[in-house]
């Protein structure tokens, strides 16, 4: 290499794999060691993935633009890592019209590359490649203050795990890029010859769209970010009405294991198996809704009267402080009727105060039987201000007037309603609460919502798990199961081996059920669902706050709130002292005490933002189906506060205490290996154990305590 070159920059990317955890992150780093911050060197503008599977074939194209922010030329290799079980078939780099050459290298080379990388550079974030091949390409120049636009395309044989087929993507581009990247996007089509069901992506909302049975397509994009997760997604193949998928995750064989169950239907069931439901809205016109807000509030309204299905039969029961249905009962679904809900709907106007129970009860009064599924879709901006104003009045004659099996859903628009009130309307009546803050739009969130209950598959579900032993689900009440839609169900398990899992419900008013062979794996090493755990754990923890929210503080609760927080990261407004570098992880009972200090103080917030904010928390927890890894939670405005002083790596959480970054596993008194990055024996643990090479190099200049297979290692930058 010639030495008149300012220098050769490795830009660094993990390739997909579904059997391993090796982050995406990129970086830059010389041959040559510089006196020069490599972060300034370069940045990405954009990050555009498009990912075309069929059948087990996946073939990625990723479109990047890299800057050069110097005012030198840069004379760059591109390198991918290639985990040692890719079946990669076709591998190429594009740079303007030029492909440039490359080619695969063997997991031993490779491994030698990326030592003496971080031996050279005094920078560990090659580490995790540690134990993976490498795709290496030739030369290219990146121009002074210029930019690059690079596209990389590959394909790759997907495993398939029985019926489960897995997809990864390195979207970790944290220590990519100085700056935040202006866009950042990932889109997949997937296509089958066989049945798709169960599309999940445990990082990202990719919202499916579905195109029959066989062909669905998805999309997550960003602007203003630099993206930390990785993308994975995961489908089943089955010919099944109602497909079902298991993931499970043992990491100690002397602890119960931690389960996601997955349950969805055909995505195109015809007319003729379409389930007739009763529907009643039931909406607030009282004063305060004049303006904007009722104008949205009709929007939503006028949705779902011209998208209800011939089948169904349904009402609107118009209040203030006066009780106004369209009609004193349910009626079909029917061009006449439809034409009059539109024109009732179009000259309701504002006025009066609120009258919660009376709307209420007079709209549960009008369903009659439970041969169908009843929904409630209740709106309201407002505290009950006419009739009966007791909350726990409300509550319990509320619960009494259910009788036919009512899923009521309730929307609270604005901060003047009373959080506790509607949360504890839709917990008791089968159904939720969701919330419209200021500024939002009420039409976009009723509708929205509707679209995903507007064709039910099965209700009152029930799983049974045959033989294995599980406790601690979530959500506790199993909600009905929609065209389109999904049952996420965690929990723990005792026992493993092949089970015979039951799904049973009621369809048309028919009793039905579902049997799946799944099996409880007994396996430890399967990092790649570690997001099981902590997807388990934040739905826990919703569930735990929500009930001191509804029902009062409870000690026992908070302490579990406390473990669980602190042993996965998922900070919350309960438990933030957490992140505080002044607080010992080991001082458990200080911080419980804390928290409780904390919770009653927060149990009396009711109304307000802070009330509506805590009840938002709390339910998207509960209702989560991503295992976000980012650490973030609400404050009493409602803001999302993202903490710096706290790590998701890989399965573990790691806490900054005072200058050192701890592992939530380590426990004070614990036998410390001191072991200084770039020595033998630091290089020894990662050969070793490749797996956990991410935990002994994520904080390249600073103190890491990780424990590694039960022992405690202290990793120490040089000086």
């Amino acid at each position: 290499m010639s030495k008149t070159r300012v220098a050769i920059f490795l830009f660094i990317f993990a390739m997909l794999s579904l059997a391993r955890t090796a982050k995406g992150d990129g970086m830059i780093v010389p041959v040559r060691p510089m006196p020069i911050i490599l972060g300034d060197l370069y940045s990405v503008k954009y990050h555009r993935v498009h990912v075309e599977i069929r059948d087990q074939m996946a073939t990625t194209t990723i479109e990047q633009a890299f800057l050069n922010e110097s005012g030198q030329p840069m004379e760059v290799q591109y390198i991918f890592p290639v985990p040692p079980d890719a079946q990669v078939n076709k591998f190429s780099l594009i740079v303007g019209d030029q492909e440039i050459p490359g080619k695969i290298l063997g997991k031993e080379e490779a491994r030698r590359i990326y030592e003496d990388i971080v031996r050279r550079q005094r920078d560990p974030a090659l580490l995790e490649y540690i134990g993976q091949g490498m795709f290496r390409t030739g030369v290219f120049p990146l121009p002074p203050h210029g930019e690059r636009k690079v596209k990389i395309v590959y394909s790759e044989l997907l495993k398939r795990d029985g019926d489960r087929v897995g997809y990864r993507y390195p979207l970790n581009t944290e220590k990519f890029s100085r700056k935040v990247l202006e866009e950042v996007r990932i889109e997949f089509d997937l296509t089958s010859k066989a049945h798709i069901k169960n599309v999940y992506s445990p990082t990202h909302d990719v919202a499916p769209r579905w195109e029959g049975n066989n062909h669905v397509k998805g999309r997550w994009a960003a602007e203003g970010i630099r993206p930390e997760n990785d993308f994975r997604l995961f489908w089943t193949l089955s010919g099944e009405d109602v497909g079902a998928t298991l993931f499970t995750y043992r990491p100690d064989p002397g602890e119960d294991g931690y389960f996601l169950f997955l349950a969805s239907p055909r995505a195109d069931e015809g007319a003729q198996k379409i389930i007739g439901k009763n529907v009643i809205l039931v909406l607030d016109h009282s004063g305060s809704m004049s303006g904007e807000k009722l104008q949205q509030a009709k929007g939503a309204a006028r949705f779902i009267a011209e998208n209800l299905n011939s089948k169904d039969r349904f009402n609107i029961v118009f209040y203030d402080d006066q009780v106004d249905p369209l009609w004193d009962e349910l009626r079909d679904y029917n061009p006449d009727n439809r034409r009059e809900a539109l024109s009732k709907i179009d000259h309701i106007e504002a006025g009066g105060s609120t009258d919660i129970h009376a709307a209420l009860t007079r709209a549960l009064g009008m369903i009659k039987d439970r041969s169908r599924p009843n929904f409630i879709i209740f709106l309201t901006d407002g505290l009950p201000t006419a009739g009966i104003t007791d909350l726990n009045g409300i509550v319990e004659d509320v619960r009494k007037a259910n009788t036919n099996n009512t899923r009521l859903f309730v929307f609270g628009v604005g901060y003047d309603v009373n959080a506790v009130l509607l949360d504890r309307l839709g917990a008791e009546n089968h159904g939720l609460a969701e919330y419209v803050r200021p500024g939002e739009n009420i039409e976009a969130s009723v509708s929205g919502f509707y679209v995903k209950i507007q064709n039910p598959a099965l209700t009152d579900l029930a799983v049974s798990f045959g033989g294995a032993r599980t406790r601690d689900l979530y959500p506790r009440v199993l909600p009905d199961l929609f065209r389109g839609g999904q049952l996420v169900l965690v929990g723990r398990y005792r026992d493993s081996g092949p089970q015979t899992v039951t799904l049973a419900g009621t369809v048309a008013g028919r009793k039905q059920s579902f049997a799946y062979k799944l099996n409880f794996d007994n396996r430890t090493d399967r990092e790649e669902f570690a997001f099981v755990a902590r997807l388990w754990a934040q739905k826990k923890i919703g569930w735990l706050i929500e009930q001191i929210r509804l029902h009062g503080e409870n000690k026992e609760y908070v302490e579990d709130i406390v473990r669980l927080s602190t042993r996965y990261g998922i900070i919350t407004e309960y438990t933030s002292f957490l992140a505080r570098e002044d607080v010992r992880l080991e001082d458990v009972a200080g911080n419980a005490a804390e928290a409780h200090t904390n919770l009653k103080a927060r149990t009396a917030v009711q109304t307000g933002p802070g009330g509506v904010n805590q009840a938002m928390q709390s339910g998207n927890m509960q209702n989560v189906q991503q295992a976000n890894s980012a650490v973030q939670f609400l404050d009493q405005e409602g803001h999302q506060v993202n903490l710096k002083t706290v790590k998701i790596i890989g399965s573990k959480t790691f806490y900054l205490k005072k200058g050192v970054w701890v592992d939530s596993e380590y426990k004070e008194g614990m036998k410390l290996v001191e072991l200084k990055q770039f020595d033998n024996p630091y290089f020894d643990l990662a050969n070793k154990a490749p797996s956990q090479a991410q935990y002994m190099s994520f904080a390249p200049k600073e103190i890491i305590i990780v424990v590694i297979d039960g022992v405690a290692y202290k990793i120490i930058a040089p000086k």
